[in-house]
């Protein structure tokens, strides 16, 4: 089974009245897990897709930041950080339906407030671009190459080849309420700034509190996948996110606060020493500790396969576009504790807890079947060489009868 070998980097920046600027870099350390968890989205369930884990041993189905702030470790070298950070894995579909593990590596880009982070995530639904909207601005895909230019992209680049791989890009919304932690649609209570998702204030009156803004990438190790394009059910895209998304437009990524109560503002005040980004400065002056050698990782709360090769996404989800439609898995899988945590090196037979939930059937269950079911552009276009071939074929009669 193929992990997800994930750097994530972090750079904290504070723009004050007196235009001082707060700033470090950070790489994690490891992935602290990859489950179908979603704890803002599926609190006390399992989620409907697969997420990539980073950050504090804390992480469940519920989770908060006094949870977190309580973990054992962290997979960030900042040891005072053990906030947890998310989003879908990625794979490639080949032409007999099964998928493939896509490795990556996560950057993270945060721009800092006052302000402590509230929860956050995005419409994981969407199969189209609505080029006004800010939300959908902020999920952007760069085509990289070892030289050159690398092209910028609203959706999963297509046709194209991607020689350095394909990373992802998303903006976390930098305007709060002031009020709601949380809302109902885990949106409304945050919102982008006045100019776009990386620019301009929080000076909307609804939303006059500007947060540490959370700018995250993800390297997509793509090109090992190149040699394989014409075993690929999409030879043009062949990938696809966890949540059956094969446009991109569906990206998201979610976040949940585990600083410990006041070393972000102390970070925010006096973290200004490098413009680089380096904390060596800011962990000489005991701002935060930092150690880039400790690893954190927690046993599965999910009992099932999530890497490497697998017939199915797990949950079952279908792979959908143009549109999205709605389907109930047929089956959840069993529930696993105690959930352990772990500080050594990572290892493939990590101890795990017993089953407290068992696996049960929906007895409501879809059949995945639908207009928005993805078949592929190759069987798209051998289905319409083959409408072609026919109708020559009937031209040719047609002219011989007449």
């Amino acid at each position: 089974m193929t992990l997800l070998s994930t750097v994530i980097c972090q750079m904290l920046v504070l723009t004050q009245s007196f235009g001082v600027n707060a700033y470090w870099l950070m790489a994690s350390n490891n992935v602290l897990t990859t489950q179908r968890m979603d704890p803002i989205v599926s609190p006390g369930e399992v989620s409907s897709h697969v997420h990539s884990v980073l950050g504090g041993s804390g992480f469940d189905l519920n989770v908060n930041t006094s949870i977190l702030q309580g973990s054992e470790c962290t997979s960030i070298p900042v040891q005072e950080d053990k906030s947890n950070y998310w989003f879908p894995t990625e794979s490639n579909r080949r032409n007999d339906g099964s998928f493939t593990s896509v490795s990556g590596n996560a950057v993270i880009d945060t721009s800092n407030s006052t302000t402590a982070f509230p929860n956050n995530v995005r419409d994981t639904t969407l199969r189209t671009l609505n080029a006004s909207s800010f939300a959908q601005q902020a999920i952007t895909f760069l085509c990289l190459q070892f030289s050159g230019t690398s092209n910028r992209y609203n959706e999963l680049p297509i046709g194209v080849s991607c020689p350095a791989g394909i990373r992802s890009q998303i903006n976390f919304p930098s305007c709060w309420d002031g009020k709601n932690i949380d809302s109902e649609d885990h949106k409304t209570h945050v919102a982008f700034l006045s100019t776009g998702p990386d620019n301009g204030t929080c000076d909307d009156p609804q939303f006059p509190v500007t947060l540490p803004r959370i700018f995250m990438e993800v390297y997509w190790i793509t090109q090992d996948f190149d040699d394989q394009r014409d075993q690929a059910l999409t030879p043009s895209q062949p990938f696809v996110f966890a949540n059956g998304d094969p446009t991109g437009y569906g990206y998201h990524a979610d976040f949940v606060n585990g600083w410990e109560d006041g070393v972000l503002q102390k970070a925010i005040s006096g973290c200004t020493c490098n413009p680089y980004g380096d904390p060596t400065c800011c962990v000489d002056a005991g701002i935060f500790s930092f150690n880039q050698t400790k690893q954190c990782y927690i046993s599965d709360t999910i009992d099932e396969p999530v890497l490497g090769n697998l017939s199915t996404l797990p949950g079952a989800n279908p792979v959908q576009a143009p549109c999205f439609e709605s389907y109930i898995a047929t089956s959840t899988p069993p529930i696993l504790a105690p959930v352990y945590t772990f500080t050594a090196t990572a290892s493939t037979h990590l101890p795990s807890g017993t089953v407290v939930t068992p696996a049960h059937t929906t007895q409501e269950a879809q059949t995945v079947v639908g207009t928005c079911i993805w078949r592929g552009a190759a069987l798209r276009n051998w289905d319409a060489s083959i409408c072609l071939r026919v109708a020559v074929a009937l031209v040719h009669m047609l002219w011989f009868l007449f």
